[in-house]
Formats: C-alpha cells, sequence, structure tokens
C-alpha cells in the first residue's frame, strides 16, 4: 500500500532524494532553466510547496506545506470532469461521480492545483525562506519579488491543467473513486512494471474518507524530474511511459 496508505511519510522520505530529482526540472523555479522567464528571488527549490518550520499544518494533501489552506482557486471552485458548472459533482461515462460532495477536489491533488490552477501565483508562500517566520506573509517570497503568476507562464503547457485553470471538464477525472469494472478498470491487484513508487494499482490510488481515488499523483510524481527541462517543452512527470498508451492501459483493460 506504499502509494496511497503513507502518501505522507513517502512524500517525506522522498526529501533524500529530491536534488537528483526535482532541481533542473520543472518544478525547480530557482533553477536557471527558468532565466528570462521569470525573476528568481531565492535559490531554493522546495520552498514554493514545503517548509522546515511554521508550515500549513491545517492542510492535508501533502507534508510540511508552504501554502493557504484554500490552495488553487478559492473555495475550490473547479470545474470537474462530467460537471457543467464549478462546485458540483461530474459524471463519467460509466456513471461514476466525480469529487466529493460539492464537487470538491480532494487534498492531495488540491496540492497541484494550487499551482496549475492558473490563477494562484506560484510564490506565495505562507512562510518565506530566511531567517525565522514571517507570520501572515502570504505574499511574496522576498520583498521584491515578482509573482510569478498565470501570464509568466503561457509559454509552458504545464502551467493551466484546464482550458482556462479551474476548468477540469475535458481531463482526466481527478477525485473519482476507482470502482474495478467501470470504465473497464482493472483490479486494484494487478501488477503493473515500470511505475515509478508503485508495482500494483492500488499503490497508485490515494484513500480519503474511506475510499479510494484516482488523482493527479496516480500518475504523475511531482519529485520525479527525470526529464531534462527546456523551456516551451513540456515536462509531465509521468510515473511511466505512455508509449502505445501503456499509462492508460495499466488501469483500464481495453
Amino acid at each position: 500500500m506504499l502509494g496511497k496508505k503513507i502518501i505522507a511519510g513517502v512524500l517525506i522520505a522522498g526529501f533524500t532524494s529530491l536534488w537528483g530529482g526535482v532541481v533542473g526540472s520543472a518544478h525547480d523555479l530557482s533553477a536557471t532553466a527558468w532565466s528570462g522567464t521569470i525573476t528568481e528571488d531565492n535559490g531554493e527549490a522546495c520552498v514554493y510547496c514545503h517548509t522546515p518550520h511554521a508550515a500549513n499544518t491545517s492542510f492535508a494533501g501533502a507534508p510540511l506545506w508552504n501554502k493557504d489552506s484554500a490552495a488553487g482557486t478559492a473555495n475550490n471552485a473547479f470545474v470537474l470532469y462530467g460537471a457543467t458548472a464549478p462546485g458540483t459533482q461530474g459524471t463519467t461515462i460509466a456513471g461514476t461521480l466525480v469529487g466529493a460532495t460539492g464537487g470538491v477536489v480532494n487534498a492531495s491533488s488540491m496540492a497541484c492545483l494550487s499551482c496549475h490552477d492558473g490563477v494562484s501565483a506560484v510564490n506565495s508562500v505562507v512562510n518565506a525562506p530566511g531567517a525565522g517566520y514571517s507570520a501572515g506573509l502570504d505574499g511574496l517570497i522576498g520583498d521584491t519579488a515578482t509573482p510569478i503568476s498565470d501570464a509568466l507562464f503561457n509559454t509552458n503547457p504545464l502551467a493551466d491543467l484546464g482550458d482556462d485553470g479551474v476548468n477540469l471538464s475535458n481531463d482526466h477525472p481527478i477525485s473519482v473513486p476507482y470502482v474495478v469494472g467501470a470504465a473497464g478498470l482493472k483490479p486494484t491487484s494487478t501488477v503493473i512494471t515500470g511505475w515509478a513508487g508503485a508495482t500494483t494499482i492500488d499503490d497508485l490510488l490515494r484513500t480519503t474518507g474511506g475510499v479510494d481515488y484516482v488523482e493527479c499523483g496516480s500518475c504523475h510524481d511531482p519529485h520525479d524530474g527525470a526529464d531534462s527541462f527546456v523551456v516551451g517543452q513540456s515536462v509531465y512527470f509521468l510515473r511511466a511511459s505512455n508509449t502505445e498508451s501503456a499509462l492508460c492501459v495499466a488501469c483500464h483493460d481495453k
């Protein structure tokens, strides 16, 4: 149950190898790869998501979180797959409801959407790096930093996950329960090969309220920047190769 049962522990343990994965990747916002695109305001790769002190303990989606609880857009106002309006549950072609009651995205995916909603400044953090906690900062890293807003990411296909950042209706469902048999979904005990951090489908699922969900982290590993990053080219942080749709057929029996 590596992926879903102890996700927080896995992320913390994963910090020991971040310097081989995040640094120099698209998630390293201090990296020289971004020169000319954003104003580098610190030399730290982890601080945009995590902080060792004064973390936001009210957010359950990731450990030592350095962003507001309302990650992403206010009130979790995303249009989910199969939905026509924000804050409502969508429905897959197999009849599975998408999103918890009220049409909300679960915490593990909200961690990703706190930057990838096309609205939030990705350098808006709770605790700025440096000598101590900046109480109530909730703003920029450094006094002269430029907000890393959606406008500065327009050339990067990783910026927005939906048409306008909050519209996820035409993207693969997230926060959708994994129902064996629906849409040809295989048993969770199915062995998968070539996947980072997983040996069975069960490892890819994230548990919220006793229900196993497909989330962003099911297919993506935010700490695995194995592919070199080039401005204007996409790096998807996929857990496995999608050659011949291998990523899809790992779970879907098609």
